[in-house]
């Protein structure tokens, strides 16, 4: 059973654009969000993720990305800063329909009583169910869209207190 609060951390439409694609052009690679190329980096989010995080020391993230089954769970895990690194647990490995339904199998798993998702996929997401997803509805700019990095603020200060509440 795991007591500590846990973040499902999911990496494309929140880290940084939805719908990217990493492909070689000449000598380095060219990142593509829908088939146009763009400036922006990947993971360009994390100091935004790492600054909201930094108040909770005792939370963990667990990975619920397709990066983990596209690259690897190293490969994954190595996409991160070190200060989040530290805090991952594991990944959510299991094949399913949804995201949802993936955080599901692993919340039983594991056993965990504390959790929150940081997702753009509300796909298959039961109303019941919404406080306990942080998701951006704007693809591209995906924690950096305007009021998103508060609600998560919010939810995470509910989640990490131990208070009752519909993040808990």
């Amino acid at each position: 059973m795991i007591t500590d609060p846990i973040l499902y951390l999911d990496f494309d439409g929140v880290l940084h654009p939805a719908d990217v694609r990493v492909l070689p052009a000449d000598r380095h690679p060219r990142v593509y969000v829908r088939g146009q190329p763009t400036d922006r980096p990947l993971f360009e989010h994390l100091p935004l993720l790492e600054q909201l995080l930094k108040p909770y020391p005792k939370l963990r993230i667990i990975l619920a990305t397709s990066w983990v089954r596209e690259f690897g769970y190293e490969v994954a895990l190595e996409q991160l800063t070190p200060s989040l690194r530290e805090r991952v647990i594991g990944a959510t490995l299991y094949p399913a329909p949804a995201r949802y339904y993936c955080i599901q199998i692993d919340v039983e798993e594991r056993g965990v009583r504390r959790w929150l998702a940081l997702d753009d996929d509300l796909n298959c997401w039961p109303e019941t169910e919404m406080s306990r997803v942080v998701a951006p509805t704007d693809r591209l700019l995906g924690l950096a869209q305007p009021g998103v990095a508060e609600q998560l603020a919010k939810a995470l200060a509910e989640l990490c207190s131990g208070k009752a509440g519909s993040a808990i």
